[in-house]
């Protein structure tokens, strides 16, 4: 599963997206334009949340699939959030 592409899917849709993402994932901006300095900036702080998260579970798995997402998805709307 990728991901990345779904905590930013459900990042963005302001919900928990109940189905996974599997393989490359492409984001375009609107009407396959460039995307704006925002967005791009979302998009890179999403996954890199995602990435520290996950070399956290190195030592420290979680406690389940349920605690796993809201973990996943509280790390995103941190990163996002601090972007502001």
């Amino acid at each position: 599963m990728n991901l990345a592409a779904w905590v930013l899917a459900s990042q963005w849709r302001g919900v928990e997206i109940p189905y996974g993402f599997y393989g490359p994932v492409l984001v375009t901006g609107p009407e396959w334009s460039a995307l704006g300095d925002g967005v791009a900036g979302e998009v890179r702080a999403v996954c890199a949340a995602v990435a520290e998260v996950r070399q956290e579970w190195v030592t420290r798995p979680p406690a389940g699939e349920g605690p796993a997402r809201a973990e996943m998805l509280a790390a995103a709307r941190h990163s996002v959030a601090a972007l502001a």
